[in-house]
């Protein structure tokens, strides 16, 4: 059992797993039942996950005990795993993209959504390589939860740094500007960005290449997490 948006990677993600390996599945989903459900979701439904959905009052306590309690009391075998799949097993898998990323990187720059894949990375890093997370969700204050979830890790992480003007209008949503952005950088480059998470990570490589030409010169490498299915309509 686990949270997250009508456009979660993460629910998206654990209803596969969870149908590959024959487990049964749940998704408390932000949202109200009289929404059409996303493709996301679809996928989520066929692949067999139960969904219900809380709306937003209900969804700020996913963090909280009192939260889980009507649920696993509904499913008393689930097993809890927070928004995003934070956990010190999630962050060790996030630890195996340095698997693929070149030894002499001086950057690894990934999107944010519960800080789990930063996490992971920055745990991770090798020395001289600077792990930046560009959060894709707007916060009213200045990412302070964030950086507390971050801080209460053991070690506390504290090496890592955050492009924090690159939400656009919210969670799921793009600027204008975005969207030119991503759609110019598909037609070039051939490779899809997502509206939720890619296309404002790669944007805000392009911004921050136009505002400081000495990172140009550095070895940076770029993730490119998935989420595409969240582009159908």
């Amino acid at each position: 059992m686990s949270v997250g948006g009508r456009y979660s990677n993460h629910l998206h993600a654990l209803a596969w797993a969870c149908q590959a390996v024959g487990l049964e599945s749940v998704g408390l989903v932000l949202g109200y039942p009289a929404q059409a459900l996303t493709p996301t979701l679809i996928d989520c439904q066929n692949w067999g996950m139960r969904l219900h959905f809380v709306d937003r009052q209900e969804y700020q306590g996913r963090y909280d005990d009192a939260f889980w309690h009507r649920w696993l009391a509904l499913y008393p075998n689930a097993m809890r795993l927070n928004e995003g799949a934070w956990s010190p097993e999630s962050m060790a898998g996030s630890a195996l993209w340095w698997q693929g990323i070149a030894a002499e990187t001086e950057r690894v720059i990934c999107a944010v959504g519960s800080g789990c894949t930063l996490a992971g990375l920055a745990i991770n890093a090798p020395p001289g390589t600077q792990v930046v997370g560009v959060p894709v969700f707007r916060d009213a204050e200045n990412y302070r939860d964030l950086h507390a979830k971050l801080a209460s890790l053991a070690p506390p992480l504290t090496e890592y740094q955050l492009w924090t003007d690159f939400a656009g209008p919210g969670f799921g949503r793009l600027s204008p500007e975005q969207r030119n952005f991503s759609r110019a950088f598909t037609e070039e480059s051939g490779i899809t960005l997502d509206p939720v998470y890619t296309a404002k990570v790669f944007y805000a490589l392009a911004a921050h290449l136009a505002m400081d030409p000495e990172l140009g010169r550095q070895k940076i490498a770029i993730l490119h997490t998935g989420g595409l299915q969240g582009c159908r309509q």
